[in-house]
């Protein structure tokens, strides 16, 4: 209760704003310089290529090889065996090149958050920066012949480290940080009606309801897409971004979906988007439930598709 007491007052700590901003300026400003190299980079370490945000990947990775490394000292100081410290070395050295990744996959998140979460990411990345530094000195230490002193080292590093993991956990399940902001549960059980196809103009997204669930629509020659209308990463408003190279870009960060399919075409968002089925009855465009999360079939203009087997983007007709 103290502790969580003393992450509060963190993140309604104001003096820390100005650094804050700083560093995420100082961020986005690198990579804007590095340009596409940067972007793809930025790609990487956001995990839109595992569908799944990359950070905590990458921490669990830290977690584990550094208390491998605390179990490792244990036993080398209990038996004397010099294969256990062997083995606390090459643990030690596997969490350094993981927190390494950590800590930029960590930045990379971090630049898009604010307020209050922004705070407490602050701390918990110049946290992980320090434990990241202190294990570098263990490590070298060790090699240099003062293994006292490098275990000590990480017996520190360790107690610091589990008090940054409580700031990641706090990220995630307060501020929802690294979450899929969609509602992705939320799918219309049976096709019903959301507007007139007349209604729907060529190349511009559209937030409509379908059973209370907001969806965008987008039409691209004779054929309508629709998904859910709020983006994955920290749910900004689909409908109110633009179509970029056949793919729904966000208003608030930029990340990209594919209109077909929902795949992540560019970040910060690493969760897909989630499709539905269209279709368009006497005149009203419907949308249905999705034939697959992220799987689309695209029928030709005018084909007679069975009511369980819908695309997901069907076209207008």
């Amino acid at each position: 209760m103290i502790f969580q007491q003393g992450v509060d007052s963190l993140a309604r700590a104001e003096s820390l704003d100005r650094f804050a901003s700083g560093l995420q300026g100082w961020v986005r400003r690198a990579y804007r310089a590095a340009g596409r190299t940067g972007s793809r980079l930025a790609n990487a370490l956001y995990g839109t290529w595992l569908g799944h945000p990359f950070h905590p990947v990458v921490t669990d990775i830290v977690v584990g090889t550094w208390t491998a490394t605390e179990v490792l000292d244990a036993l080398h100081a209990l038996s004397g065996r010099h294969v256990f410290a062997r083995c606390a070395d090459a643990s030690l050295l596997t969490g350094v090149g993981a927190a390494s990744l950590a800590v930029l996959s960590g930045l990379t998140d971090w630049q898009h958050t604010a307020v209050r979460p922004r705070r407490v990411g602050l701390v918990h990345a110049i946290a992980n920066m320090g434990i990241t530094l202190l294990q570098a000195t263990s490590l070298t230490l060790r090699l240099l012949g003062a293994r006292r002193a490098g275990r000590a080292l990480s017996g520190l590093s360790y107690g610091v480290l589990i008090a940054s993991s409580y700031l990641g956990g706090e990220m995630v399940g307060k501020y929802r940080i690294g979450v899929n902001r969609a509602p992705v549960d939320q799918v219309p059980q049976q096709f019903v009606p959301v507007m007139a196809e007349h209604d729907l103009p060529e190349n511009q997204p559209l937030r409509v309801e379908a059973a209370g669930v907001p969806v965008l629509l987008v039409r691209q020659g004779d054929r309508i897409y629709a998904m859910h209308a709020t983006c994955t990463h920290l749910g900004g408003p689909l409908p109110q971004g633009t179509l970029v190279d056949g793919a729904i870009q966000c208003p608030w960060h930029g990340s990209r979906f594919d209109r077909r399919t929902g795949r992540v075409v560019r970040g910060p968002a690493s969760f897909p988007e989630q499709c539905l089925a269209t279709r368009v009855r006497d005149g009203q465009i419907e949308v249905g439930p999705p034939s697959g999360l992220g799987r689309c079939r695209h029928e030709p203009a005018g084909a007679t598709v069975p009511e369980a087997a819908q695309a997901v983007a069907a076209p207008a007709r």
